[in-house]
Parts: structure tokens; C-alpha cells; sequence
């Protein structure tokens, strides 16, 4: 076995740096979501897919970008989508259209696609046994740095300059870290790559795509077209399941993925991740249609919640380790279900002490997401930490996607015409918020169920 590094802790601080601009460029924008709408008034989804086009981009090419890092080498595939991420974000800042701004953020979206599953495989490799539940959760500090400081980060940027300076802002960890990418290892591949599964690939990334726009606009689309979108995903799914079971080397090793071990923990963290995400817009939203409050001021009122996460995210390695994960995720999951619960009976007359209690309890369960991705990479031996990665990555993403189509889906179906960017009116609020609640109560029940069915796997990996 290869003994390992001796600067394996510092490295982890260098991958932590790019974790924290992929969290800062989603969060800090949520708090621009009305300026930008205003902004670019004349395309009336531009909020939603400030957001949409970035994640849904990451999730649909997360499974490629694996590939070429176990065919490639981890730090030059590193490096590659280190410099698309920061083109993307300066494209982002000097975006003078709804279509350039849009497409700005595909590009940093194509290069998240490959910087998150990249820091996960190097983790994997830097660490073994008992280190790696730590270094996981201390990965999870940088995810926790971009949930904490991204929505003050993205309200103060507005309140003493442009919104457009939030995106190359939120950039500058990536760029520190491009700047010292010389110090990690190369990791290059120490086997012949079989041949890449294009039509595996094409299915993989078409069928995330498909099914979030269909979510995400399913409440203006012409139901003509949304039976057109579901035919095309129940036709797409099934083929591509068939081919992955057929083809040689396919780009995905469908036969692990059928064990529990690996589905479990993935729907977990699905699950947590859209909760996240719905529960960070909706929250946004109350402090800034209800309770009249600036972008600023918004975002400051988010911050018991966004600690709450931090918190549970730099403590989880730890608390894991000693109580293990299924005993933490079942306690959690029941905490933020009462949580949710209790929001349920939320007025317009502002916050009481017991809704900020479930808020944070709601963000005890969002701070476990790391151990998740540690016990569903457990799956993959090390020559194949990118793979695994890389399936991780297009789960988050794909939570990340589904906690923004959520909400937008459910404002369009009870309200015509009103998408992110809109200011709701006060008496109309607090009947949408019940309604996204009780959509995020039925996952968690489900996220519950399974957390009791859930395998504590050895703190290892395989190989």
C-alpha cells in the first residue's frame, strides 16, 4: 500500500478552495435574484435559470468529466476546469443580456461539472481509514463557508456595488487555487483506458437536463409539450438503462449502483440537497416580500440557518465516527421533519422564537451531506475515485437543481406568470410557503424511512 503523504492536510486545504467558490457562485446569487429579473425584465424566467442553467449543467455533465479524469490524470482535468469556472464567472460579471448571462453560466457550470467530483477523488486518495470520515467532514467546511457566508457575501456586494461583482467575487478561492494547483499530485492513470461510452455518456447527460426543464417549466409549458418531454424521458431512460447493461466498458458500472450501499446514501443526500435549496429560496423570499427587508437585511436574517448548517458540517466527521452515520442521519431527519412541520403553521406576522428553532433544526439535517458522499464513494476502489466522484457530483447537482425547480414549479401552478424574481404579494406568500413545506415533508419522511434502512459501511473504501 503507498504510505501516505506527508502534506496530505494542507492539500486538503487547497481542494476546500474551489468547493467554496462552486458554493459561493449558488448562494450569493440567490440574493440577486429580484435585481437581476429587473435587470433583464424582458426574459421573464431569467431568475430561475440564473440559477437552473448552472446547475443543471453540472449534474447532466458530471458523469464525462469523471471519465476524463480516470483517463486523463485528476490535476490536468483539474486544471482544465479551473480556468472554464473563472471564464465563466468574468463572462457572468460583463454579461450585457439575459441570453449572455445565461450562457455565462453554463460555462461555469460545465466547469463545476469537473472541479467538485475532482476534489472528492483526490480525498479519496489522500485519505484512508479512520482519517477519511475526518477529512470528508472537514472538506465540509468549505462547503459550510459558502452556505454561511454566500447569502451575506451576495446582499453586501449589492448594498456597495453591483450585483455584477458578486459572480468574479465569488471566484476568487478557484483562482487562489489555480494559482497554487502545482502542489498536487498528479494522480495519472496507471492502466489503459477502454474505450469511452459516447452513447452512455449522451444518455446520461440528457436524461438530468430533460427531466429538471420539464420540472422547472412544466407550470407555463403547453401540456402538448409536457407530454412530448415525458415521452421522450420514459423512452430515454429505458434505453439507456439497456445500454449500460450490454455495453462493455459503459460509462457508468451499472451493476454497483444496484446495491443499496451506493442508491441509499445518494437519495439521502438528494433529498438533503433539495431541502437546502428550496428551504434557502423560500426563506430569502419571506424576509424580502413579507417582512419588507433589503437584499442586506435578508440575507443577515438567513444567517441562524446558514450557521446551523455550518455547524453540523464541520461537527459531522467527527459525531460519525463515534455514534455512526445511520444513528446521526435517522436523529437529524426526525429533528428537521418536526421542524418542517411547525413552519407549516407560519403567518405573515413575522418569525417567532419557535419558527427560527425549526429553521435551525431544518439545518442540522442539510450539515450531514458529506458523510453521505463518503458512504457512497466507499463503493468505488481508489484506481476509480473519479468515477464515484463524479456519480456524487451529479446527485448533489441534481438536488441543487431540484431545490430551485421545487419552488419555482409550485409558484407557477398557484400563480400565473410568477416566477423567482418576482415579489409576491404578502397575502399570497405564506399560502405558497405552506405549499413548498409540504412537499419538502413528504421527501423527508421518505429520507427518514431510508435513513432507518441505511448501512453504516466501514470507514474505508474498498481497494
Amino acid at each position: 500500500m503507498t504510505e501516505p503523504r506527508q502534506d496530505r492536510w494542507l492539500l486538503l486545504l487547497l481542494l476546500c478552495l474551489p468547493t467554496m467558490s462552486i458554493l459561493l457562485s449558488t448562494n450569493s446569487v440567490i440574493t440577486a435574484l429580484v435585481t437581476i429579473a429587473k435587470t433583464f425584465s424582458d426574459a421573464p424566467s431569467i431568475a430561475e435559470w440564473t440559477l437552473l442553467s448552472y446547475s443543471i449543467t453540472a449534474a447532466s455533465l458530471s458523469i464525462p468529466a469523471g471519465n476524463l479524469g480516470d483517463r486523463y490524470g485528476l490535476r490536468r482535468v483539474y486544471t482544465g476546469g479551473l480556468i472554464v469556472f473563472l471564464v465563466g464567472a468574468l463572462g457572468a460579471s460583463l454579461a450585457n443580456s439575459a441570453e449572455l448571462l445565461i450562457l455565462s453560466r453554463i460555462v461555469s457550470g460545465i466547469g463545476s461539472a469537473v472541479l467538485a467530483p475532482v476534489a472528492l477523488a483526490f480525498l479519496n486518495r489522500l485519505f484512508t481509514g479512520s482519517e477519511k470520515p475526518i477529512a470528508f467532514g472537514c472538506w465540509a467546511a468549505s462547503v459550510t463557508i459558502g452556505i454561511v457566508v454566500g447569502p451575506l457575501l451576495g446582499g453586501w456586494i449589492q448594498t456597495v456595488a453591483s450585483w455584477r461583482l458578486i459572480f468574479p467575487v465569488a471566484a476568487l478561492p478557484a483562482a487562489l487555487a489555480l494559482i497554487m494547483l502545482h502542489r498536487l499530485p498528479k494522480f495519472a492513470p496507471d492502466r489503459i483506458s477502454p474505450p469511452m461510452d459516447f452513447k452512455g455518456f449522451a444518455g446520461l447527460a440528457s436524461l438530468p437536463f430533460l427531466t429538471l426543464f420539464t420540472i422547472a417549466e412544466a407550470g407555463d409549458l403547453h401540456p402538448a409539450s409536457i407530454v412530448a418531454l415525458l415521452a421522450l424521458i420514459f423512452m430515454l431512460g429505458p434505453w439507456t438503462w439497456r445500454h449500460l447493461h450490454t455495453c462493455p466498458h459503459p460509462a457508468v458500472p451499472i451493476s454497483r449502483l444496484k446495491h443499496s450501499s451506493w442508491w441509499r446514501p445518494s437519495l439521502l443526500q438528494l433529498i438533503i440537497r433539495c431541502t437546502f435549496l428550496s428551504m434557502l429560496t423560500l426563506l430569502t423570499t419571506y424576509f424580502h416580500s413579507v417582512e419588507g427587508d433589503s437584499e442586506y437585511l435578508s440575507s443577515q436574517a438567513l444567517l441562524p440557518f446558514c450557521l446551523a448548517v455550518g455547524f453540523a458540517s464541520l461537527s459531522s466527521g467527527f459525531i460519525c465516527r463515534a455514534l455512526g452515520a445511520r444513528r446521526v442521519l435517522i436523529s437529524v431527519f426526525i429533528l428537521a421533519s418536526i421542524g418542517l412541520l411547525s413552519l407549516l403553521t407560519l403567518t405573515t406576522t413575522g418569525f417567532r422564537l419557535q419558527d427560527w428553532v425549526a429553521v435551525i433544526a431544518i439545518g442540522f439535517l442539510i450539515g450531514n451531506t458529506a458523510q453521505l458522499s463518503r458512504l457512497a464513494m466507499s463503493n468505488f476502489p481508489q484506481e476509480e475515485s473519479m468515477r464515484g466522484a463524479a456519480l456524487n457530483t451529479l446527485i448533489i447537482n441534481l438536488g441543487i437543481s431540484l431545490g430551485v425547480a421545487l419552488p419555482s414549479l409550485v409558484r407557477s401552478i398557484l400563480f400565473d406568470d410568477m416566477g423567482l424574481g418576482d415579489v409576491i404579494p404578502v397575502d399570497q406568500f405564506v399560502n405558497l410557503m405552506h405549499a413548498d413545506i409540504t412537499v419538502l415533508i413528504l421527501m423527508c419522511a421518505i429520507g427518514g424511512w431510508q435513513a432507518f434502512r441505511l448501512a453504516d459501511q466501514a470507514q474505508s473504501s474498498p481497494g
